[in-house]
């Protein structure tokens, strides 16, 4: 990934993640939704965008377990998670 793919990529995950949580905190309060419930369907969606994305649930599977990966080495080695 080119320096300027990957920052394009970094604005899109934090456009994403603000919105996303944004949603999550406000809307679907409003709906009586518990937060533990809106992260499961958030992991669901994630999942479902990966395997669109891929064309295979599996790779999807696959596709969300790296970018899993990616965050929680971030946290275990102290930098920001975006």
């Amino acid at each position: 990934m080119t320096r300027e793919e990957e920052d394009c990529s970094v604005k899109v995950i934090e456009f994403c993640r603000t919105h996303f949580r944004k949603l999550g905190s406000e809307e679907f309060a409003k709906m009586g939704a518990r937060s533990e419930d809106v992260a499961i369907a958030a992991c669901y969606s994630a999942f479902d965008l990966a395997s669109a994305h891929k064309g295979d649930a599996f790779a999807g599977i696959e596709l969300a377990r790296t970018a899993l990966d990616v965050i929680e080495r971030s946290l275990l080695t102290g930098e920001t998670v975006l």
